[in-house]
């Protein structure tokens, strides 16, 4: 289901465990900031602190996502879209809380003498980067209910930022389909359903000048 609401972020669920406390993202004690720094540098000179934690490389991927999106929608001064000042701190202050490992999920392995498991975090990395994929979208945050650590039914609610490019519903549900396939593609959950929640729109905005002076018209 889609809930088309604009609403607040969710708040992380009371039981999650913190991974990165005061160490940081991947223990690396380094923050948003810092990172996102080294990638206005083009990641020079290299950090190996940051080239060698998974959890960086994926706040950096996570960051280019949100930088090229937001860079495409205020391409020119004619074409802008009518952003919330804090949307983008909301962005990023759920792609550092999805960063944390949490729980280890099992998937299945051909030799039963092996284990094989993906973090939580992993898997909100995977929908993110899911969601992300889609033209206009940009996760805000995503949330696991259940407990899949037992194979239990899991629920997954994808909270997203949303450009005016086409229909809101069409967004959600292809952002519905992109989580689904890559669930299915990269993990065992058995996933009772994807709730999509717009909590930011962005109408595009154009400015038309005329004789009579400046006008604006929202397309959507």
């Amino acid at each position: 289901m889609s809930d088309l609401e604009p609403g607040a972020p969710a708040a992380p669920p009371p039981d999650a465990p913190n991974d990165q406390g005061p160490g940081g993202i991947g223990g690396t004690g380094l923050g948003m900031a810092e990172l996102g720094e080294y990638l206005d540098a083009d990641c020079l000179p290299p950090n190996p602190i940051i080239d060698e934690s998974p959890e960086c490389q994926a706040a950096l991927d996570g960051l280019r996502r949100m930088r090229a999106l937001s860079l495409d929608l205020v391409d020119d001064e004619a074409s802008r879209l009518a952003m919330p000042a804090d949307w983008i701190a909301r962005v990023l202050d759920g792609l550092e809380t999805d960063l944390r490992a949490g729980r280890d999920l099992p998937l299945s392995a051909s030799d039963p003498a092996v284990e094989i498991t993906i973090s939580e975090g992993a898997v909100r990395e995977l929908v993110r980067a899911a969601g992300d994929g889609v033209p206009g979208v940009i996760v805000g945050r995503v949330q696991l209910d259940g407990d899949a650590t037992a194979g239990e039914p899991v629920g997954v609610t994808v909270r997203i930022s949303a450009a005016l490019v086409r229909p809101l519903a069409e967004l959600a549900d292809s952002v519905r389909d992109a989580v689904n396939t890559a669930l299915l593609t990269h993990t065992e959950l058995a996933v009772t359903g994807i709730d999509v929640i717009v909590d930011d729109v962005h109408p595009i905005v154009t400015g038309i000048e005329s004789g009579t002076g400046d006008g604006i018209e929202e397309e959507s």
